[in-house]
């Protein structure tokens, strides 16, 4: 039996980086179960994330609004009612909603990416909020344990959540937690990347067990961060893709030490790495991905049974890609290189057997009309179909997707303050070098690729032979083409903004309240 809506499946791996999959032409074995999903599915070969970061890359994938239009660009922001989730329209048709999230700045932060869902839960975070294994619907079996355990969580999240949020939002708070003595802490005891296995595994049941009911059609939304930083994955995966660990002392000693330094996590760097260093990153990088694809295998096999796979629309998508040391980036707070914007984004439709290629660029907004879509949601109306060049549409029909006339493509960094704060402070050098407080945007039609460091330059990149982006074109008629696309998009998101559009506090606690807190447990002195 089929259902009259299709069960829709989104899987965001977060931090995940186009290039390093071998659906994507990567030479390294670190992707069989991705591998093997695309195959039978569709598979963007150009797929570019909105923004260089988690919040405002998924604020654009659950809005369909770029960056400038939704304005949730800075960790203490939260996404305007004006702008419906995609969660909150699949309500009205009857959907089902649920969240099984390990990156703390979508499912701990209140940010609005939450709205709509029924049931989220977190695995990351100070106090995790997990399925009960008493049940695979997610509702817990009542019984005096229970009871305790919840009252305890609830009793403990009353404490730590105000000093996430205050950490999200306070640079003060950020800069603190950026002592190397306190990484290691909360990276493991705060669940930082939370709980991939569990996570999947929970997913995976929840599927076997709900998604099998055609009069309710379920959302169901998994985040991934394994591959985000630090680095840790299991020795199996170490000793296959980064041999240079178990070779050399010091690639060991830099790691350990690299783990623990939050702030290298975030800023340019003064000199490139070196060839050890940059092996050793590149090679963990892959062993952590080679880890989370092992994981993904059981998830992949449920949605393979005929029930799910005649049923279900499948979208596996990262929300930012990461830089390794490429143009002396590293992480993912600043610029918009393709290293950090080009992501993997495979579609899999109710049914499909068929693997497909589609070489257009396409922006990852697209994922919100893609959803609606499927769920026959086709009155909607964003405000991004106000200019037919920057209009989402949905991904889902690439039988028709034609590659000659698509819209432009945006992506955009707004820097974080809490970097910049840090860099005005710390690195005051390194921020003016690398124009840290200019917004970067880009625009990209074809293999033509504009970037913009706001009132600084623009360059032109020929991503088809140049695609490392080491040569701009100085003087070409396409230059100012997309110079003027640029402008007419960034007018246009401005104007489609809600007109008391303000950010949301999230922080209930002062700064000096925070570090008190923190002072107490002996964190600081």
């Amino acid at each position: 039996m089929t259902h009259q809506l299709p069960n829709i499946v989104l899987i965001v791996l977060d931090t995940h980086r186009a290039d390093r999959l071998g659906c994507y032409g990567y030479q390294q074995p670190t992707s069989p179960n991705i591998n093997a999903f695309a195959q039978g599915a569709t598979l963007f070969e150009n797929a570019i994330a909105p923004a260089q970061w988690t919040i405002p890359s998924h604020a654009s994938m659950f809005s369909g609004e770029y960056s400038s239009t939704h304005q949730v660009v800075q960790s203490g922001a939260a996404l305007h009612t004006a702008f419906p989730t995609s969660a909150e329209y699949l309500r009205t048709r009857g959907y089902t909603s649920t969240g099984f999230c390990n990156n703390p700045l979508v499912g701990v932060l209140n940010n609005g990416l939450r709205r709509g869902f029924d049931a989220f839960y977190n695995y990351g975070g100070t106090v995790p909020t997990i399925p009960s294994s008493n049940g695979h619907n997610g509702h817990k079996t009542p019984n005096l344990f229970t009871s305790l355990r919840n009252g305890y969580r609830t009793l403990i999240d009353r404490i730590a959540t105000p000093i996430q949020q205050a950490v999200a939002s306070s640079t003060e708070v950020f800069q603190v937690i950026l002592n190397p003595r306190l990484v290691s802490l909360w990276t493991r005891y705060a669940n930082f990347k939370g709980d991939t296995g569990a996570s999947i595994t929970d997913a995976t049941q929840f599927i076997q067990h709900n998604l099998s009911n055609p009069e309710t059609p379920q959302f169901v939304f998994l985040n991934l961060m394994e591959t985000h930083l630090p680095y840790s994955p299991p020795d199996p995966f170490v000793r296959q893709f980064a041999p240079i660990i178990k070779d050399e002392p010091a690639a060991r000693d830099f790691m350990r030490a690299y783990n623990t330094q939050a702030l290298r996590w975030l800023l340019p760097l003064e000199a490139p790495y070196s060839d050890l260093e940059a092996q050793t990153l590149s090679q963990m990088y892959d062993a952590e991905i080679a880890y989370q694809d092992h994981l993904l295998q059981r998830l992949f096999s449920t949605l393979d049974t005929p029930e799910h796979h005649e049923n279900t629309m499948v979208i596996l998508v990262a929300d930012h890609g990461e830089m390794l040391g490429e143009h002396q980036y590293m992480g993912h707070g600043l610029g918009l290189y393709q290293e950090l914007i080009r992501v993997p984004l495979v579609i899999r439709t109710p049914g499909q057997t068929r693997g497909e290629r589609v070489s257009g660029v396409v922006s990852t907004t697209r994922l919100f009309d893609t959803v609606l879509d499927a769920a026959g949601i086709r009155t909607v109306t964003t405000r991004s179909s106000e200019n037919a060049e920057t209009r989402p549409r949905s991904l889902g029909h690439s039988l028709n997707f034609d590659e000659q006339n698509q819209p432009l493509t945006f992506s955009e960094a707004f820097p974080p303050d809490n970097i910049i704060q840090i860099m005005r402070k710390h690195e005051p050098e390194l921020m003016t070098a690398f124009h840290c407080q200019a917004i970067h945007r880009t625009v990209i039609q074809q293999s033509n690729k504009l970037y913009r460091v706001e009132n600084v330059r623009d360059q032109l990149f020929d991503l088809e032979n140049d695609p490392f982006e080491n040569q701009a074109i100085e003087t070409n008629e396409m230059r100012q083409t997309l110079m003027t696309a640029l402008d007419e998009h960034t007018a246009s998101a401005i104007k489609r903004r809600a007109s008391d559009m303000h950010a949301t506090e999230t922080d209930n606690l002062t700064d000096e309240a925070v570090l008190e807190r923190l002072r107490g447990l002996g964190y600081i002195e």
